[in-house]
């Protein structure tokens, strides 16, 4: 029987890429998206033609607990079951908080923290219930650990992601319920609301020498949610090309090699 995958805003960007990784892993997929109604068809259609596996859509904001509740009842009615939950969806926020209002804080919470609770605690009683040993995923984001003047509150909701992994991974692995966060870096998404991003500069910071794709965090979540990775639970996994390591070296020395460069002084 194939495995069922639930991941929010699948229809484009990182959620695309990792339900084209579960879907060629073999799981059916359940995707969740807010609008974009066609796009989401054509994800759909893409991953049947592709990898033959059935993707349920299923259209609503997850800033309402409603929808939330009927999202699960209604990937259940699907597939009758749920093996693993990617809580990717999220709107980007990039304000000062001088210029920050409050009906955007709230929205921002309930979309890129709250839900993902929800969504979790539901998922979880639905495993425990059927006895399913499941995996539950979080996208967060390396700004969780990083920061600027602007991202505050979207920073702030990823970092509060990473803090209730490790609390629900204590909770729920008694009953075989693996909890864990992945933290993208510099993904070239190439979506709506991220036009300004000049991912051919930014690639410079990057010490592999390329930004990310969809599918570079898809690989991680099918990984997470393994056996392979049966004994990891309550982390974060950041992947982001060694940015966070710091800026590669510079371009004339790798090509005139280090070959006498540096200091050494002998202690006498």
């Amino acid at each position: 029987m194939s495995k069922t995958v639930i991941i929010t805003g699948a229809n484009r960007g990182i959620g695309k890429g990792i339900a084209y990784v579960f879907a060629s892993k073999g799981y059916n997929i359940f995707l969740a998206h807010c609008g974009e109604a066609e796009k989401a068809y054509e994800t759909a259609k893409e991953i049947k033609e592709k990898y033959g596996k059935e993707c349920v859509t299923f259209d609503g904001n997850l800033a309402e607990e409603d929808v939330i509740k009927e999202l699960v009842k209604k990937a259940v009615e699907a597939y009758g079951h749920i093996d693993v939950l990617v809580n990717n969806a999220g709107v980007g926020y990039e304000k000062y908080i001088q210029t920050s209002y409050t009906e955007e804080i709230d929205y921002v919470y309930k979309v890129n923290f709250r839900a993902g609770i929800i969504l979790a605690k539901l998922v979880a009683q639905h495993m425990i219930d059927e006895k399913i040993k499941g995996t539950i995923l979080f996208t967060s984001s390396e700004k969780a650990t990083t920061s600027n003047a602007i991202d505050c509150i979207y920073g702030a909701m990823k970092a509060g992601l990473q803090r209730a992994v490790r609390s629900m991974a204590i909770e729920y692995g008694p009953y075989g319920i693996r909890i864990n966060a992945i933290a993208p870096g510099c993904i070239a998404v190439y979506t709506k609301g991220y036009e300004h991003l000049k991912y051919d500069e930014l690639k410079n910071n990057i010490p592999i020498g390329r930004t990310g794709t969809g599918e570079d965090i898809g690989y991680t979540a099918a990984f997470l949610a393994s056996d392979e990775a049966g004994f990891i639970t309550g982390i974060e996994i950041l992947v982001d090309g060694g940015e966070r390591c710091g800026a590669p070296a510079d371009q004339e020395l790798n090509e005139q090699g280090i070959k006498g460069l540096g200091t050494f002084i002998m202690q006498k």
